[in-house]
């Protein structure tokens, strides 16, 4: 082998025929010949990242959302740094009606395309402990550890549950807020967190009541900012209510 020639492992792999069979069956509307396809290539090798993707998405347009999760999560599991597998499945869910699901996926195709960018800009000799304004993955990992280890610590609740909401989860941060409050009823930054976390989730009427309550809670605390913000954003509701 002469020195220009590429070792077998750095030359590059030709395309799967079978599979640009299926794709140009898709695209030219042959739905049916396209899955016929897929489904031959994953009876011969199952675990071909490609056909399992495609594939499911076809049975997600066609009304088959319970077989294309099935299948995504195979592939997920075959693939867990996979933006497009968990983007996919948040997709599936929301389309069965299934939101607070659809948001978990949803959310951890959002630390993946985090944890890539990361990646990139330390590759590229930039900050690697995050990026501007959003939530590192590894802090939210952290977080969630720390409320499996101390389940009565509410700030560590209170915390977590900002991450959610940076994250765009916030029925899972509604839940951590309630139980913190739970724990320590007397912090009125609790109460403007799980109100905005309320309002997030569509639940207006709830979020008035939290505010309602956390003023008063704020006024006697002496919390100043707190208090403003859920005055200015209980008056909001109430006039759009």
């Amino acid at each position: 082998m002469s020195a220009d020639t590429p070792s077998p492992a750095s030359r590059p792999v030709p395309p799967d025929p079978r599979f640009l069979a299926a794709l140009k069956a898709r695209r030219n509307g042959d739905t049916s010949g396209a899955r016929a396809q897929l489904e031959a290539i994953l009876e011969v090798d199952p675990d071909h990242h490609e056909a399992l993707e495609i594939l499911a998405m076809l049975l997600s347009e066609g009304g088959d959302n319970d077989t294309a999760i099935t299948i995504t999560k195979r592939l997920a599991e075959l693939q867990p740094e996979s933006i497009m597998a968990h983007a996919n499945l948040s997709r599936f869910y929301m389309l069965k009606g299934d939101k607070d699901t659809a948001e978990e996926w949803q959310a951890k195709a959002r630390v993946l395309g985090w944890k890539d960018e990361v990646a990139r800009k330390a590759a590229a000799g930039g900050a690697s402990d995050g990026l501007d304004g959003l939530v590192d993955p590894a802090t939210v990992e952290r977080q969630e550890e720390a409320v499996r280890k101390f389940p009565d610590d509410a700030l560590a609740r209170q915390a977590l549950a900002g991450s959610y909401l940076k994250l765009g989860m916030p029925a899972k941060a509604v839940a951590q807020l309630r139980k913190a409050m739970n724990l320590d009823d007397t912090r009125s930054a609790v109460y403007l967190s799980l109100g905005k976390a309320l309002e997030a989730s569509g639940m207006n009427a709830d979020a008035a009541e939290i505010y309602r309550t956390g003023v008063p809670l704020a006024d006697k605390n002496g919390d100043l900012m707190p208090r403003n913000q859920m005055a200015s954003r209980l008056a909001a509701l109430e006039k759009n209510s």
